[in-house]
């Protein structure tokens, strides 16, 4: 049964008057992946920075592998660290750009070129190893920072956006590379991101961050089919949200990919707008029907082509549309009193 390995414990950061940071807890099991994700401002990157001993927290505590690390400087904690810039030197190759940041490890010079040699194996760029940075693509820069973070063997691995200044294409194929490496050579590693798709894809644990305070950690599948507030329903995937208002005030979402057409007892509605989304569609489908509740409210509904095709659905169709009960999210607000 695996323990926890590296504990975050009431960490709070300030600066002057601006909370960065409010009492983050929570822990890592060794060989997790684990993503920090949330909107640009919540605190990720102060986190992560706090976990390195780059930025020193102004309450709190850090353990790794039961030990407190809080107060040891960023030479003494064995992380690596790959940063959205790739920070290669421009004057070395991509081998010597690797042997660099071994020298100063008391390995010996046929150690630290083994293991620059492997590090370079191990992404997969041993045949450009004598290139310089300006002659690597952005994708291969990065593969090269990921290779020195990790030749040396630390203890866990820090990634800040490493790959947001990488197009669409080039991003999907290494998140699947870096999460590859990262169970191969098991090392436990930390992941700041503003981007879901990432978060969803390579994480064994997400942490959802907001306003410098913890939303909710959990799996990928939790997080995404069982946000424990609105702010996560909204900002994990697509949701339809609205409030109802009884004897109390509440939240109310659905998945547009739950929102069923054309079933018995349904609302009536008209579609808006039909966008392609290559093997979905997504429809916004405004409700009219007055006794509704969710009368001229505006509903995303995904739908597969063969769905479309079957209802002949275009844009100003009539369709009706349910909410099954058991995929409804209900968030209680306030007590009306």
């Amino acid at each position: 049964m695996s323990t926890s390995f590296l504990n975050i414990k009431n960490v709070s950061k300030k600066f002057g008057q601006f909370s960065a940071l409010d009492e983050i807890s929570f822990s890592i099991k060794k060989n997790e992946f684990v993503c920090l994700l949330g909107p640009s401002g919540c605190g990720k990157t102060t986190l992560l920075r706090i976990i390195a001993g780059l930025e020193e927290a102004t309450s709190g505590k850090i353990e790794l592998d039961g030990k407190d690390i809080t107060a040891l400087p960023p030479s003494k904690r064995d992380f690596g660290i790959v940063f959205q810039s790739y920070a290669l030197f421009p004057n070395l190759t991509a081998l010597q750009n690797i042997e660099y940041g071994l020298k100063n490890r008391n390995f010996s010079k046929k150690e630290y070129k083994d293991r620059a040699l492997e590090a370079l194996e191990l992404v997969d760029l041993v045949h450009v190893k004598d290139k310089y940075p300006a002659h690597l693509s952005g994708g291969q820069q990065q593969r090269v920072a990921l290779a020195r973070a990790i030749a040396f063997s630390p203890k866990f691995l820090l990634l800040d956006e490493p790959l947001s200044a990488l197009d669409a294409k080039v991003r999907e194929k290494l998140r699947r590379e870096i999460r590859s490496i990262q169970e191969r050579i098991g090392i436990t590693t930390i992941m700041v991101t503003h981007d879901q798709e990432e978060a969803l894809t390579m994480a064994d644990k997400i942490v959802v961050m907001n306003n410098a305070e913890i939303m909710q950690v959990g799996s990928p599948q939790t997080i995404y089919y069982q946000p424990s507030n609105p702010f996560v329903a909204d900002f994990i995937g697509s949701i339809n949200l609205w409030k109802e208002q009884n004897h109390c005030t509440r939240t109310m979402a659905i998945r547009p990919e739950h929102v069923q057409i054309n079933a018995k007892g349904g609302v009536e509605g008209f579609v808006e707008h039909v966008e392609f989304r290559g093997p979905l569609y997504r429809l916004q489908v405004r409700v009219n029907e007055q006794t509704s509740f969710l009368f001229n409210r505006v509903m995303k509904v995904d739908m597969t082509s063969q769905a479309i095709q079957q209802f002949n659905i275009r844009k100003g169709s009539k369709i009706s549309i349910s909410l099954p009960h058991e995929q409804l999210l209900a968030y209680e607000e306030q007590v009306v009193v």
